[in-house]
């Protein structure tokens, strides 16, 4: 796979325009407010969007993987980072399956849909790391089912403290850009003000994943 002709920088202000990057008042799953809010579920429609990060999560993944005996695989934490993942797939040749978010009562009754061995390395992707609980059960339920899983790609890190506790749990997390360097690049763009740069940096302070 070539090297990227793509600005990762640049994909701050991309998601910012496509409106994926929201600022506001927001609750997210947990019950948890935050003044900024990922929406990576709209990008499907933004086709070039879609590619240009496909592409460097691809190269960010083939950086990862180790030459071995073990095959890898690829896998979208459900359900935003599926699409992207399959376009992954295509751009670096790598198998992908698809792991659901619960096991159907009724014809194959699998938890992983795709073609795969026990034993085989299984590289996630994912848009965003707030708590990291998602991708901590996610790499668990992998491990049960079979797969050597460590490793995650992800879009953004909200630097709210979760990277360490997935560590905790023997998971590396990658990410493609950080929330504070996506604030300073739209800031130096002036597409966002001090007064929400300066309202973002505070939250970040005030809102660690507890040690």
């Amino acid at each position: 796979m070539p090297e990227s002709p793509v600005d990762v920088r640049d994909i701050s202000t991309r998601l910012f325009k496509a409106n994926a990057i929201k600022f506001g008042d927001f609750v997210v799953g947990t019950g948890a407010t935050t003044p900024v809010y990922f929406d990576f579920r709209v990008i499907v429609s933004y086709p070039d969007l879609m590619r240009d990060l496909s592409i460097v999560i691809g190269i960010k993944i083939n950086q990862i993987i180790k030459q071995g005996p073990r095959k890898t695989v690829i896998c979208g934490i459900p359900y935003s980072a599926v699409p992207i993942t399959a376009l992954v797939s295509q751009h670096t040749d790598l198998p992908m399956v698809m792991k659901r978010k619960e096991v159907k009562e009724y014809g194959t009754k699998q938890l992983v849909e795709g073609v795969w061995n026990k034993g085989d390395t299984c590289i996630l992707v994912d848009d965003v790391i707030m708590f990291g609980d998602s991708i901590i059960e996610t790499v668990e339920e992998l491990r049960e089912t079979g797969f050597e899983c460590t490793d995650v790609v992800v879009v953004c890190d909200r630097e709210q403290g979760a990277i360490a506790k997935v560590a905790a749990k023997g998971i590396r997390v990658h990410a493609l850009l950080t929330l504070t360097e996506i604030m300073e690049h739209l800031f130096d763009e002036e597409y966002i003000t001090q007064e929400t740069f300066d309202m973002v940096r505070k939250y970040l302070a005030a809102n660690q994943v507890a040690r």
